[in-house]
C-alpha cells in the first residue's frame, strides 16, 4: 500500500505541483516518466504475473519518479515565476495530462491484482 500512495502522489504532482522549472522542460521529463512507468506496468500486467526482473524495475522507475518529485519540489520551493510557468503548462495541457494520469492509475492498479503483487511493496 505504501507504493501505491507513492505512486498517486507522484501522480498528483503532475496536476498540482505549481513549481517546476524550466518549468515546461521539467514538467514534460515528468509526464515521460510517468508514461514510463505505465508502459511497463501494462506490460508487466499482461499476464497476470509479476516476476523479479519486473517487480524490480517497477521500483527503480519509481524510485526515479520519487526522486525526480523532490528534486523539483527541492529547485522550485521558492520560484514564483516558475509556479506560475507550471500552473500555465498544466492548464494549457489539461486534457492531455488528465488521459496520463488515468492510463496510470489504470495501469497501476492492475499490478495489485497481479500474482506476485506482494513484492512491491
Amino acid at each position: 500500500m505504501k507504493k501505491i500512495a507513492i505512486l498517486l502522489s507522484l501522480a498528483a504532482f503532475i496536476f498540482t505541483l505549481a513549481s517546476c522549472g524550466g518549468p515546461e522542460a521539467d514538467a514534460k521529463k515528468m509526464v515521460k516518466k510517468i508514461e514510463k512507468y505505465t508502459q511497463v506496468a501494462k506490460k508487466a500486467a499482461e499476464d497476470k504475473k509479476l516476476d523479479d526482473s519486473e517487480v524490480a524495475e517497477l521500483k527503480k522507475i519509481g524510485e526515479e519518479l520519487d526522486a525526480f518529485e523532490k528534486e523539483m519540489d527541492t529547485k522550485y520551493k521558492d520560484d514564483k515565476a516558475g509556479t506560475e510557468a507550471m500552473e500555465k503548462y498544466m492548464e494549457d495541457n489539461k486534457v492531455e495530462l488528465e488521459k496520463t494520469y488515468e492510463e496510470f492509475f489504470t495501469a497501476m492498479m492492475a499490478l495489485y491484482e497481479c500474482e506476485g503483487s506482494d513484492k512491491l511493496e
